[in-house]
């Protein structure tokens, strides 16, 4: 069967939509610890790593992000950092050391101004949309808070 998982590609000073889920989608990420380790985590690599971030929300088993390159090469080592420290930190609490917890990343580069904020919305309902609460200011997980 053909792979249909295409290279990622990058350009400098663009936006992307990205979505990470865990593996099998299992609720690595059901905690408010780890939630909380993955919202610090991207706080700490988003400037350190010269990245413009828009939107973001974290549920159990995905995350979304709004995110722009400066450099085109750098999200693969971003994705590396954030997801090696955040499955080394939780696998430590859950005692499931060398555990794979993420699957992957998908991207989709934005293309126009109006794809921008409708991606911007489509973040920040992503926890009504699943279920999580009625309404986007109950859920603590998301960039919508500082809009």
């Amino acid at each position: 069967m053909p792979d249909h998982h295409p290279p990622h590609i990058y350009l400098d000073n663009t936006w992307y939509i990205i979505t990470s889920a865990t593996l099998n989608h299992a609720p690595f990420l059901a905690s408010e610890q780890a939630k909380t380790l993955v919202r610090d985590t991207l706080k700490t690599l988003v400037p350190r790593l010269n990245f413009a971030l828009r939107a973001w929300v974290i549920l159990n088993n995905h995350y979304h992000l709004l995110l722009k390159t400066r450099r085109g090469k750098d999200p693969t080592h971003f994705f590396g950092q954030l997801h090696g420290s955040t499955s080394r930190q939780i696998n430590l609490w859950d005692g499931a050391t060398g555990r794979q917890m993420w699957h992957n990343y998908w991207d989709t580069c934005i293309r126009a101004e109006a794809d921008l904020w409708a991606r911007f919305n489509y973040v920040h309902n992503n926890p009504v949309k699943h279920g999580y609460v009625q309404q986007l200011e109950d859920w603590p997980f998301s960039s919508y808070h500082y809009y």
